[in-house]
């Protein structure tokens, strides 16, 4: 597959997100059961929420690891060569507009729109590419929430 580096490249940010939630969630928890309402609960030995601390070592570890993984990739993409890897990069990975990708790279936008919808034809996985777009950016959304609704002890409130 031609640009199996696009998808390769989706599959390890999708992963990298998925953890970043899962570590918010991981971090909600804690404070629930350090300054919240599980504050007085008693926590048995081998329980989930007595090795949070562990998970989210874990996790971070992992983002870190697969965020450098990103960067080797990113620099092996923007090595590649040729017009239809440059749409793809801009598009898909920058998130740049079609037109503002003719702008960039100096070509008509009928051409940049022509060359497109052929790269499309030929990449059947980038159908799915939207709906995980969205997913993401859902995920991304909800992080973000959460983050800013934190206290100044780290305490959200969940209701």
């Amino acid at each position: 597959m031609r640009f199996q580096w696009l998808k390769d490249y989706q599959e390890l940010d999708d992963q990298i997100v998925y953890l970043k939630w899962n570590l918010n969630k991981s971090r909600l928890e804690r404070n629930r059961w350090v300054y919240g309402d599980l504050s007085d609960v008693r926590l048995e030995k081998n329980s989930r929420a007595s090795s949070l601390e562990e998970i989210i070592t874990k996790i971070e570890q992992e983002i870190e690891l697969l965020e450098e993984q990103r960067t080797e990739m990113l620099a092996i993409i923007n090595s590649f060569k040729g017009i239809e890897n440059e749409i793809v990069r801009m598009k898909y990975i920058e998130g740049m507009k079609l037109d503002d990708i003719a702008e960039e790279i100096s070509y008509s936008t009928s051409y940049i729109k022509k060359k497109h919808a052929d790269i499309r034809g030929k990449l059947d996985f980038l159908d799915n590419y939207e709906a995980r777009n969205i997913n993401k950016q859902g995920k991304l959304s909800e992080i973000d929430y959460y983050n800013r609704q934190r206290g100044e002890n780290g305490q959200i409130t969940l209701f």
